[in-house]
């Protein structure tokens, strides 16, 4: 299954500087992520990978990039349907950003797996393309409140095409 698993704030930003705008101050949100992704292959854009700076563990990883460049652990491709077709057999393909892989793939994946933060950050630069409820359902929601760990209220959001 083709899915997107991104996190957005209220205007559906989702980072600037080449890093999420709640930075680590959301831990539940990548532990989330690990799980979902784990044994699965991961998709991304070059500046996506270099923020990361190294491959994620027990996951095949897929960079896009035009720029001929090579990295350990990964599979470098020139397109999202490259990506797609290069994906292990029996995995799912989670498109995990940034913002234009993000929109190429929009259009094209069964699921989102969003995590919606409560909270709205002025100093985004990179935003994730809007939901249109006419195209996509909700299917389940799980609250979370901020803690001691994580500053921020957030939902775990998954979201089919209609």
């Amino acid at each position: 299954m083709k899915k997107i698993i991104v996190a957005y704030d209220k205007k559906f930003g989702i980072g600037a500087d080449n890093d999420l705008l709640w930075q680590r101050n959301l831990p539940s949100d990548l532990q989330h992520f690990k799980e979902l992704t784990g044994g699965h292959a991961i998709i991304m854009g070059r500046n996506t990978f270099e923020s990361i700076r190294r491959p994620l563990p027990d996951r095949q990883n897929i960079v896009i990039s035009r720029s001929g460049v090579s990295f350990d652990g990964v599979q470098v491709v020139d397109s999202l349907d490259e990506a797609f077709n290069i994906v292990d057999s029996g995995k799912d393909a989670f498109v995990i950003g940034g913002g234009q892989i993000y929109k190429l793939a929009f259009d094209t994946v069964d699921q989102i797996i969003a995590t919606e933060v409560d909270a709205e950050f002025k100093n985004a630069t990179v935003f994730f393309p809007v939901i249109n409820r006419t195209l996509w359902r909700e299917v389940s929601r799980e609250k979370h409140l901020a803690d001691d760990r994580n500053l921020y209220n957030y939902d775990f959001v998954v979201y089919e095409r209609n």
